[in-house]
């Protein structure tokens, strides 16, 4: 149930009259004449923390409600007297306008989202604070880091972000993209699920053609899918079957090529277009909104399609939405198809989980903020975790020590955020699922196995003098897979690639990551 915010990309500036209309009140009170380096303040000092979320949120109370107040409690029984919080919410392109706004303005919160991006600008300018020292003093939040993502923060040789935070159990791990397919339908049709690329065919001919549903009709399509968003494909576990993914870095000879260069990507398109000539495909999918594609599903149009491993948990809400059409309907995941040469995986999701976090290089007080971080990531009798993530035990939530499990008893997270507890107020993201079903439990630990990884993250100044590469890419996969293009219009693609930039983000990148080899 707990909604994982994707970070939008930062936005120009606007005119700074529109500082006017933001009324955001979480911005830090310096000046802009104050100095940009952090000074600690005295230990026995109070602090108000400003925060800025990029989370949506709206039932969120002013002032913090309840939560807060109880929060503060705590904070004070564990011994952390005179910090105090204040949190602004805003969320996609309206909170980077404001984000922005606030950096032209010289009033940054002390604390606050930022993408990649965003965060080596701020840097550059002096306005966020470097952490690697400072990330010392929250021995809690060190435990719950990947090594890889605190290096892909790095910039310029300094750490300037915090990033998500993963409890220990592996199916609290950062990926959970899979397949999800109707095992009703297997089961009507007498199938078992499929593991490789051969038997996901042969089940896709069927859900096609066999009429998995039973409803006397040809409405059926084995495989659905959503539209290309730019060098993000469709079918990533498709490409996973020849080891590559199109947007990911690969190890070529001692160089790093983009995917979607190398012949594999050649070969899975190759595929693709088969499936899709064989009217196994949905053939809307290469225009189709993930809007769309949920009504398509809870309709039982298509029995294939990439989803998120909570999909299969009968009380989320996609599954419940078919069950009130289809009340036998159930869904299952599937794990990466298996191809010709052994090769499988779905692509790992980005470093940090894009909830990244910087602190303004203005904050007179660091330090606090960093307790704060280390008492409410901590799960010891005396810290935070749970009252923050789940709100108060055995009124919002029950706790099953020897099964490790959480049940929560509120309906949905807009209770807690209305309280004032959850992901409003959680300083540092920790991933949890504990909460969840058992049959998401599984598919977790499968989708966190099963993956292929990206060599390189970080970005390079190229990337963004050619953004159009992405549209490029997605065209013509669109348009080789739907047979508009013949396969061999790959061959063109990759020349194009080269000559509108791709060489030169290419040199970058290898310069960039042959320094990680030293």
């Amino acid at each position: 149930m707990i909604p994982m915010n994707k970070v939008v990309k930062g936005v120009t500036l606007s005119t700074a009259a529109l500082l006017s209309t933001t009324g955001l009140i979480a911005c830090s009170q310096q000046t802009n004449n104050e100095s940009a380096a952090p000074s600690s303040t005295k230990q026995n000092e109070s602090v108000t923390i400003k925060m800025f979320r990029n989370y949506p949120a709206p039932e969120y109370p002013k002032g913090g409600g309840v939560g807060r107040q109880e929060i503060l409690k705590s904070l004070e029984a564990a011994g952390l007297k005179g910090i105090d919080f204040d949190v602004s919410l805003a969320t996609g392109p309206d909170y980077f306008t404001k984000l922005n706004l606030l950096a032209a303005s010289g009033e940054l919160p002390d604390y606050f989202n930022l993408d990649i991006p965003t965060m080596s600008r701020f840097a550059d300018e002096g306005l966020i604070a470097p952490l690697d020292d400072l990330i010392k003093q929250a021995p809690n939040a060190m435990s719950l880091f990947d090594p890889k993502d605190l290096e892909a923060l790095k910039y310029k040789g300094k750490l300037y972000a915090l990033p998500v935070g993963y409890r220990p159990e592996p199916f609290n791990g950062p990926n959970t993209g899979t397949f999800i397919i109707r095992q009703d339908w297997l089961d009507n049709l007498g199938l078992k699920p499929p593991k490789t690329l051969d038997e996901l065919h042969d089940v896709l001919v069927a859900f096609t053609k066999n009429d998995p549903d039973k409803n006397q009709a040809n409405d059926t399509y084995g495989l659905g899918g959503i539209k290309p968003n730019n060098m993000d494909p469709n079918f990533g576990a498709i490409f996973g079957a020849f080891g590559v993914i199109p947007s990911f870095w690969h190890e070529r000879n001692g160089q790093l090529k983009q995917g979607m260069v190398l012949p594999e990507t050649k070969e899975a398109l190759t595929l693709l277009q088969k499936w899709y000539k064989e009217g196994i495909i949905d053939p809307e999918s290469l225009v189709t909104e993930r809007k769309q594609l949920e009504e398509k599903i809870i309709n039982s149009k298509v029995g294939v399609f990439e989803g998120l491993t909570m999909d299969v948990d009968p009380k989320q809400p996609l599954g419940n939405s078919l069950r009130k059409v289809t009340p036998t309907a159930k869904f299952n995941f599937l794990t990466p198809p298996t191809g010709a040469k052994g090769l499988s995986g779905w692509p790992e999701n980005p470093p940090a989980y894009n909830d990244i976090r910087a602190v303004s290089a203005k904050f007179k007080n660091p330090e606090a903020l960093m307790k704060l971080i280390n008492w409410s990531v901590s799960d010891k009798p005396d810290g935070g975790f749970y009252l923050v993530t789940y709100g108060k035990e055995n009124q919002h939530y029950t706790y099953d020590k020897a099964k490790n499990r959480i049940s929560q008893n509120v309906k949905s997270y807009s209770e807690l955020y209305e309280q004032g507890y959850s992901n409003p107020v959680r300083f540092l993201q920790v991933v949890d699922r504990r909460w969840t079903a058992d049959e998401t439990i599984v598919a977790l630990e499968s989708a966190n196995k099963n993956l292929v990884r990206n060599s390189f993250w970080k970005t390079v100044p190229a990337q963004f003098d050619y953004p159009d590469l992405g549209k490029l890419w997605a065209e013509y996969y669109s348009k080789i897979i739907s047979g508009t293009y013949s396969i061999d219009k790959w061959d063109e693609f990759v020349q194009k690639y080269y000559q509108q930039g791709g060489k030169i983000i290419e040199d970058q990148v290898n310069a960039e990551w042959n320094k990680t080899k030293k």
